[in-house]
């Protein structure tokens, strides 16, 4: 089950301009694998004003899920100025929405015990760890970012350009003319008023300074024309329409940077019949994905209007109970969404309101797991003493040396990153399952 972005409305701190972006705070690459190269380019949760053009990046919590990596990270932006208690329940309705999307027999610990993150790069670090990108290799890229700020720095000044470019034209490699076009197409949109990309035009300098060498080949490229003569072929309407969906996590940036090279190719040699072949499969595959991103909004339009409907009952667990069948994914990112712009504008009573259906839906849903997993994820929110008291108490039957030991493999885990606060805690409930232990031996 795919995690569909939030609509939010921004007003542009330049010009005070109203406009919706969507937001993503459930990056889930084993569901949508075009996600983790979007994520890493930049693309997601990055905002820019339609009026004057002015943007960045949003600060907006997430977590990360890669199921094939057995890799979950939180990381919760320091500017929203959340306090621990609201940070631990942030992330625990996102972790438990992904959860929830994962039949019971295919859960794992990792669910339980997400790493955590103090800032944006140091979450892109962890994943790119995880791809087997070497500490070597990030250090590059950090180089390059900072060889590209030098030079927009000295743009107009050809002498000082020209100069900067000279003392580093062994950095000047195809990698880092393919990063430069990666970071020009994501900038795309952000121009200014005379509606130039300083990226854009900073990369067409460059190559009249010193242009790469290029490559004999790129498989990934091999590939991409491959996916584009598949497509090309299939003549049913039905056939292609389910070939493409099955072919959307490919269809990435290298995907239509390829298709848009074979076609400049076929207009340069006159091909007027591939031309308008591959002409209009780019516009049938942008129409998909249009309807895709149209399929998501319209979950997300359902999702709040359930919550909305939600809200006005007397008894919210009785009204999560009685809409179980509808309580999602979408649902549970976009409640999550609603809860923390309600704190984010100190609305209390609204944020109270729907924590508390953030918390009834989530025990709906905590019904489903294995008793054992459970009470751990239970323990892991309490707060200690009265409530892990309470919980412990409600769950006797289900203490025993097994389930510490789940617990202990669990905090261990949780408590990598967390502050001295959260595994205090930690520790003090399980001195609680121990006493308890004991007293039930006795």
């Amino acid at each position: 089950m795919a995690y569909p972005p939030v609509p939010s409305r921004l007003k542009c701190p330049n010009c005070e301009a109203s406009f919706v972006v969507q937001v993503r705070t459930i990056i889930d690459v084993g569901q949508e694998p075009e996600l983790k190269e979007q994520f890493l380019r930049g693309e997601i949760n990055r905002a820019q004003c339609p009026e004057c053009g002015a943007g960045g990046m949003l600060s907006a919590p997430i977590i990360y899920h890669d199921p094939a990596k057995e890799l979950l990270v939180s990381y919760m932006p320091t500017e929203l100025g959340l306090s621990s208690e609201e940070q631990e329940r942030t992330v625990g309705s996102l972790v438990n929405a992904i959860m929830n999307g994962v039949p019971p027999e295919e859960r794992k610990g990792y669910f339980l015990q997400p790493k955590t993150v103090l800032t944006y790069n140091g979450l892109l670090e962890l994943i790119l760890e995880a791809e087997g990108y070497s500490k070597e290799m990030l250090q590059q890229q950090r180089q390059w970012l900072g060889l590209i700020h030098d030079l927009l720095q000295v743009m107009d000044d050809e002498e000082a350009f020209g100069k900067l470019v000279a003392e580093h034209r062994d950095t000047l490699t195809y990698e880092f003319y393919l990063m430069l076009a990666e970071l020009a197409e994501a900038e795309g949109q952000e121009v200014g008023e005379d509606g130039e990309n300083a990226l854009a035009e900073l990369r067409i300098k460059l190559l009249e300074h010193a242009a790469p060498e290029l490559p004999q080949s790129t498989p990934g490229a091999a590939t991409a024309n491959e996916l584009i003569d598949q497509l090309l072929e299939i003549e049913s309407d039905e056939e292609w329409e389910s070939a493409a969906m099955q072919l959307l996590p490919y269809l990435d940036y290298g995907f239509f940077q390829t298709l848009t090279e074979r076609l400049d190719q076929a207009q340069e040699a006159n091909d007027t019949e591939a031309a308008g072949d591959l002409e209009q499969l780019r516009q049938r595959l942008l129409d998909l994905l249009d309807r895709q991103s149209q399929r998501y909004r319209e979950a997300e339009d359902r999702a709040s209007l359930l919550i909305m409907d939600m809200l006005e009952a007397d008894d919210l667990d009785v009204a999560a109970r009685e809409h179980a069948d509808e309580l999602d994914e979408v649902f549970f990112m976009v409640l999550a969404r609603l809860q923390q712009t309600a704190v984010q504008r100190n609305n209390t009573s609204r944020a109270e309101r729907l924590l508390s259906l953030l918390d009834a839906a989530r025990r709906v849903r905590e019904e489903a797991l294995p008793p054992d997993l459970r009470l751990i994820s239970r323990l892991l929110r309490a707060q200690y003493p009265d409530e892990s008291n309470q919980v412990l108490e409600e769950h006797r039957g289900l203490l025993s040396d097994e389930l510490l030991e789940l617990y202990d493999r669990y905090v261990e885990q949780v408590s990598e990153g967390a502050d001295e606060a959260v595994q205090e805690r930690l520790s003090q409930i399980r001195e609680q399952i121990v006493a308890k232990l004991t007293i039930l031996r006795a």
